[in-house]
Formats: structure tokens, C-alpha cells, sequence
């Protein structure tokens, strides 16, 4: 919540207070459980993260951008 004042994906303002944690590489896949591999993430867009047909990007300020994959 002090990092991540509300959901990190780009354009989204739902506040930190509603969101989920979540790993962005999943330890399960080699990510570290620590913050610089974790965000917060409205509900939509932590089902968006679990989905298959999406893929995230983290941009350059640290914000994700999801898009489907084609």
C-alpha cells in the first residue's frame, strides 16, 4: 500500500485498499517472493493476470499494460 496506492495496471485508479497482491513471475515459475516482483491488481485485472489468453507487460514506469495474445 505505500508503493501501490491503487491497482498498477495502466489506467486503472481503483484504490490499493480493493486490490489483490500479486506475483508478477509466479514463484512457481521462478519469481522471487519479494516487492520488486509483486503488485497490487484490482480484482478485473488479477483475473486478467491468471488468464491464459493475456499476456502482462510492465512498462517502464512500473505500470502493467495486459493485452490478449493473438
Amino acid at each position: 500500500m505505500l508503493r501501490d496506492k491503487s491497482c498498477r495496471t495502466e489506467g486503472c485508479h481503483i484504490p490499493g485498499t480493493w486490490s489483490e497482491a500479486q506475483y508478477l513471475i509466479a514463484w512457481s515459475h521462478g519469481g522471487v517472493t519479494d516487492l520488486q516482483n509483486a503488485a497490487l491488481l484490482c480484482s478485473k485485472h488479477h483475473h486478467r493476470a491468471h488468464d491464459p489468453g493475456c499476456d502482462m507487460t510492465t512498462l517502464t514506469n512500473g505500470d502493467l499494460r495486459f493485452h490478449r495474445r493473438g
